[in-house]
């Protein structure tokens, strides 16, 4: 869901991104201050009026949300955590952490820092709307403070259910943690317990469909399903980071990749290697040395007719940090690598020779293993 997003701004180090389905919430948002809340809890006002509230009220809830991941992030990077980013989609927001906590204080302290901005958020928003109403401000302005208050406290607490990944979830991890010293065990454990809370909220979404309120139980079970599948996903991905913890890229990469020379033409390189190795990606070599690399994609830029006459090393690409890589780097970098450049077949390279090629394959065939014999029961 993730990968969909646009760049807003970068603040104190962190890139603020939109998912393209916050797009879906905003309107819902919009629509349901509009046309529900706001005329339900403050009646008398102009239609209007209650479409320009709804407009400000979720451009509040947007900074709230933003607010609170920053919480997360910078108490992330005081830690030694990596954060790659902020993004908003469909379900709030997330800051993306490269690295797992530490120590469990590192991650319970990461985690609190949300919904505690979100509390500190909702006190600030309903001591402004309790001002604006002795001061008698307009019943627009005390609305939207009173609804940004109502809505922080509603985000803090729902992010303090013990459903991992969410914060509530992380606490609870980082208190297995503390009590046994094991995060394999602490993870197991926050994760079956959210699965049983998702399954619950599944099955009152449900309820509620039949019970006549279509939307709020759609809600509720698409809500259950992302923690169903996020509940599931971060503890593979703790799978896989303990399955590779101490391995390089030396432990899995092809010592024996098959190259391409630098002089053949394109048609010879697609008879020869191309449709008999069905890879999308070819090392290119010249004199012993690595040169470069060929892909589908730069094939593809050239005519049939080109392709008689044209050699590989001149559409090559030439080696660069994201298509090539050292064999003493660890496999997580490996793999932030591969997801950032969208390259599936990196090259192995020392002293400007090629020693090996590193697949996304390989290694997921590697997780694919693990997955079967050490998955949640």
């Amino acid at each position: 869901m993730l990968k969909r997003k646009i760049a807003l701004f970068k603040l104190l180090g962190f890139t603020v991104s939109l998912d393209v389905s916050w797009g879906i919430i905003l309107f819902l948002v919009v629509w349901s201050l509009a046309k529900g809340f706001f005329p339900s809890y403050f009646p008398g006002l102009g239609m209007q009026t209650y479409w320009w509230m709804g407009v400000i009220g979720a451009i509040g809830l947007f900074v709230s949300i933003i607010i609170h991941e920053f919480s997360h992030a910078l108490i992330a990077r005081k830690y030694g955590m990596k954060i790659k980013g902020i993004t908003l989609f469909i379900f709030g927001g997330v800051a993306e952490m490269q690295d797992e906590p530490s120590t469990p204080k590192s991650e319970f302290l990461m985690a609190i820092a949300g919904p505690i901005a979100s509390f500190t958020l909702s006190i600030l928003f309903g001591g402004l709307a309790q001002v604006a109403e002795t001061m008698k401000f307009s019943l627009p302005v005390i609305a939207i403070l009173s609804y940004l208050s109502m809505i922080n406290l509603l985000v803090a607490v729902f992010n303090l259910i013990p459903a991992f990944p969410t914060d509530g979830g992380r606490v609870l991890r980082s208190l297995l943690w503390w009590i046994k010293g094991d995060i394999h065990w602490a993870t197991q454990l926050a994760s079956r317990i959210s699965l049983m809370f998702a399954v619950v909220i599944i099955f009152m979404g449900f309820m509620h469909m039949i019970g006549g309120n279509a939307i709020g139980g759609l809600w509720w079970i698409l809500i259950g399903s992302f923690l169903f599948f996020a509940a599931n996903a971060s503890y593979q991905r703790l799978l896989i980071k303990e399955s590779f913890e101490g391995k390089t890229v030396r432990h899995f990469m092809n010592t024996t990749p098959v190259t391409v020379p630098f002089d053949i033409t394109l048609q010879a390189f697609v008879d020869r290697y191309l449709y008999h190795y069905h890879y999308k990606m070819f090392p290119v070599v010249k004199g012993g040395k690595i040169s470069g690399l060929i892909t589908v994609q730069l094939l593809k830029q050239h005519t049939h007719e080109e392709w008689k006459h044209l050699f590989v090393g001149q559409v090559m690409e030439e080696p660069n940090p994201s298509n090539s890589i050292a064999s003493n780097t660890p496999i997580d970098d490996a793999l932030n690598r591969m997801n950032e450049s969208g390259y599936t077949r990196i090259l192995v390279v020392e002293d400007d020779r090629i020693i090996g090629i590193l697949t996304l394959k390989d290694l997921l065939e590697y997780i694919a293993l693990k997955m079967e014999l050490e998955t949640i029961p």
